[in-house]
């Protein structure tokens, strides 16, 4: 590739290969869930940890936790609202009775998001691995119900040792006329964000 391309022309090439992602998604998703998908990434930008509360907000919300390792290295986080974990998770199983609990959500409910979070880890991960001839993996992600600063404080842990910022792709999944939005944050490991941009 161009070894000259700006930083701008880097990420509007990141965003292309979100939009790989979001395409080998989709395949998978209608799949998974028995009806047509759609799955947008409308932008991908490289932002300061430290912005990350005032964009996300503070409401309550689901987390899914993957680290990817390899030539690359870090962690993904994707954010989603608790309405649209119920919405998709009800696709899935409203052939199934609902579970007695006293949780927000039913361990039926969150081994169906996980599902598809990790199918949407994947797609990412794999688009990023062939795009670069890169070897890449990641782990099954992990549940969490809190608010979203909760999320982002521990990411911003985790992340302050590793630098100053980190990709966030911003998404738009369309399944059975129901619009959902959520954010997908990937935090490179250290000196491994200078790797991703050198790729380009």
């Amino acid at each position: 590739m161009n070894q000259k391309l700006s930083d701008v022309e880097k990420l509007h090439q990141i965003k292309k290969i979100g939009d790989a992602s979001a395409t080998q998604a989709m395949v998978s998703l209608t799949e998974l869930l028995g009806t047509d998908v759609e799955m947008d990434v409308t932008s991908a930008n490289l932002i300061s940890i430290y912005s990350i509360p005032q964009i996300v907000g503070n409401e309550e919300m689901v987390g899914l936790y993957s680290n990817f390792s390899g030539t690359i290295s870090g962690s993904m986080l994707f954010l989603l609202t608790t309405d649209s974990v119920k919405e998709l998770s009800n696709v899935m199983l409203a052939d199934f009775a609902d579970e007695d609990t006293d949780e927000m959500f039913t361990e039926m409910q969150k081994s169906v998001v996980i599902e598809i979070g990790n199918i949407v880890a994947s797609s990412f991960v794999d688009t990023w691995a062939n795009t670069f001839s890169i070897e890449l993996s990641h782990n099954t992600p992990i549940f969490g119900y809190d608010f979203a600063d909760s999320f982002i404080d521990h990411a911003l842990i985790k992340a302050a040792n590793n630098g100053d910022f980190v990709i966030m792709f911003k998404n738009k999944f369309c399944v059975v006329g129901m619009d959902i939005n959520f954010t997908i944050l990937m935090f490179p490991d250290p000196d491994k964000l200078q790797n991703i941009f050198d790729m380009f």
